[in-house]
């Protein structure tokens, strides 16, 4: 019998009933890719995939944090600078 059936389940788990994922620890790189995922302080910008069926994932971010002006600009991104002129012009 192979030494990864002698538990009974077939599988390569250890006495305690946890199977092992094949994965090593994460590295600090990892930990800080997956911290900036997660909080969105990263985005992904592009997914590659080349004719060998490799493929690279491009993130970007930023340390700088949103002020209320750029999310206010965000949320202008498609009003013509005119509008916006004359949407001023009208508070008036």
């Amino acid at each position: 019998m192979p030494k990864s059936c002698r538990n009974g389940f077939g599988d390569k788990r250890s006495g305690n009933g946890k199977k092992s994922n094949g994965f090593g620890k994460l590295t600090p790189q990892q930990i800080a890719v997956v911290a900036g995922l997660l909080t969105n302080a990263l985005s992904v910008e592009s997914i590659l995939i080349n004719k060998d069926q490799t493929f690279e994932i491009v993130l970007t971010g930023s340390f700088r944090r949103k002020t209320k002006a750029d999310r206010v600009a965000e949320q202008l991104d498609e009003v013509s600078v005119g509008e916006l002129i004359d949407a001023f012009l009208r508070r008036q």
